[in-house]
């Protein structure tokens, strides 16, 4: 019962934490619906201009990143599967039948049609049938160019309050992400540098740990594309580019510092003999200034900077100059860590 109690505690604080993370794009992508209809209803005259709200809240979703890619893909999905829908239909009806082989030729023509942004994940398919499947469904003569119409109005209602009007902060974005990254490399280091014995008995741990390592950089490849685009899309961030270029660059030195970080864990774990105790306070040390780094809000004090610098020297130092007959592999993976540690410190503007 304990346990479970603490499970319902643990999913309570991630649900917590994921709207405070999600809820300025949750209102943003509810008003952009809510405007999306009343334009397309009151002044365009649409008695049911479903494809407007949706568009539009679908497309800004819950999320800050690459609101302009599901903006184009959300767009180009639905025009393409009323498009496809309202030539079949008038072929072959509508029906059981009918909605099967809609939804076959919308899904092919949208993956034949899929290069480029349209290609990046399955937006753009999935609105793409999902639309035609409802013009199928709800079909009426003569509102296949009114519905076309209608998706283009959600569209720009999203890029206006989205893109122009709202964009993201991409400092923002990027440090986040590059936080989180930096968190569980921390703890995944911490517990490199803790009694073998549990090490060892969690090894299915390294799998889930090198695993959460590897969401944890695609999130921030994500992160960085969205603040590649956003400077160079929305006007409000245009001043902001030569800042984000450098520091979507400096965050690229995270991939080599957490790979190696997964093989300093995994190295300690294939190591025969315990590691010697100078070695454990060294990758203690390391993964107590990782913990120190996803903690601050960036940019980092330059006391911090210094601080974490030191440790990382003091790391290479002792990978340099320790004689290596025992934990000699973990010792010059340690060194290895340290140094990319420093070069992402040092390339910090």
């Amino acid at each position: 019962m304990q346990r479970v109690r603490e499970q319902l505690a643990g999913a309570s604080a991630h649900g917590t934490e994921r709207w405070r993370d999600a809820w300025e794009s949750v209102l943003l992508a509810s008003i952009a619906a809510a405007l999306a209809w009343l334009i397309a209803h009151r002044a365009l005259g649409h008695p049911q201009p479903f494809f407007a709200p949706i568009a539009a809240a679908i497309s800004l979703s819950t999320s800050r990143i690459q609101r302009s890619r599901r903006i184009v893909q959300m767009v180009g999905g639905v025009l393409i599967g009323i498009g496809v829908a309202e030539l079949l239909v008038a072929l072959i009806g509508t029906g059981t039948a009918a909605i099967g082989v809609i939804a076959l030729a919308t899904f092919t023509v949208a993956v034949l049609g899929g290069a480029g942004v349209f290609g990046q994940g399955m937006m753009f398919a999935n609105q793409a049938v999902a639309s035609a499947i409802l013009v199928v469904a709800l079909h009426r003569a003569g509102t296949g160019s009114e519905r076309a119409v209608d998706a283009l109005v959600g569209g720009a209602v999203a890029l206006v309050l989205g893109v122009v009007l709202f964009p993201a902060n991409p400092l923002r974005l990027l440090r986040t992400a590059e936080r989180s990254v930096l968190r569980t490399l921390a703890v995944a280091v911490e517990r490199a540098a803790g009694p073998r014995e549990q090490l060892r008995s969690g090894e299915d741990w390294t799998l889930t740990m090198g695993y959460t390592v590897h969401q944890q950089l695609a999130a921030l490849a994500r992160a960085r594309a969205t603040a590649h685009a956003n400077v160079r899309v929305a006007p409000r961030r245009w001043r902001l580019r030569a800042v984000v270029d450098a520091e979507n660059d400096r965050t690229a030195r995270l991939d080599l510092l957490a790979n190696a970080v997964v093989g300093l864990v995994r190295a300690t774990m294939v190591e025969e003999r315990p590691l010697p105790e100078p070695l454990t306070r060294q990758i203690d040390a390391l993964g107590h200034a990782l913990d120190q780094l996803a903690t601050v809000e960036q940019p980092w004090p330059p006391a911090l900077r210094e601080h974490v610098l030191g440790v990382a020297e003091t790391a290479v130092q002792y990978a340099s100059t320790v004689r290596r007959e025992q934990g000699a592999t973990t010792t010059a993976i340690l060194g290895a860590t340290a140094v990319d540690l420093s070069h992402l410190l040092e390339a910090e503007p």
